[in-house]
């Protein structure tokens, strides 16, 4: 009898290393979803219980936006409205749920002025990486975080209003 093969006809070894590769490459796409899952877990924990706890203990009906800052402590900043329609903003430390700690405010909160007054001050060189609402010597702030010209990541801290800069530095870029 004459064995005849199909010119399709691919060796064992083949096979079993494209399965085993592909494998590999299944187990470990399973490792980096896990792994991003759970640091995205960590980092928005106690987001629903800040919520409930700021709605309880301030003037705030309805929430917008649940944010993290991090600074002497880890604050959940909550952003949402009151009764009467005005934007209100409760910084709540994560660790603690005291009423008593909560800081409050209605005053308005312009990121796009923030943006403007920072451009002005940084210069073209500059470059924004992020603008959040955080604290600065406990009161309410915006935060802007950016590269400067020299690369080095720099910190600007503004009025709520955006209309005076409190704190401005870069951190050194010794180790490039």
């Amino acid at each position: 009898m004459i064995r005849r093969y199909s010119r399709f006809t691919v060796p064992k070894w083949a096979k079993i290393t494209l399965f085993s590769a592909l494998a590999v490459l299944i187990i470990l796409l399973g490792c980096g979803i896990y792994v991003y899952s759970t640091a995205q877990n960590a980092r928005t924990e106690g987001f629903e219980a800040s919520e409930d706890f700021a709605l309880e203990n301030t003037d705030l009906e309805t929430v917008d936006e649940v944010t993290r800052f991090n600074g002497e402590h880890i604050y959940h900043v909550v952003k949402g409205k009151q009764a009467d329609g005005e934007d209100a903003i409760a910084f709540i430390k994560k660790s603690e749920k005291d009423s008593e700690q909560i800081i409050y405010t209605t005053d308005t909160a312009d990121e796009q002025q923030v943006e403007s007054s920072w451009q002005s001050a940084c210069g073209a060189d500059c470059q924004m990486d992020d603008v959040r609402l955080g604290l600065y010597d406990d009161e309410p702030a915006w935060e802007v975080t950016f590269r400067d010209e020299q690369d080095r990541l720099g910190y600007s801290y503004y009025t709520l209003d955006g209309s005076e800069q409190l704190e401005s530095f870069a951190l050194s870029n010794q180790y490039q």
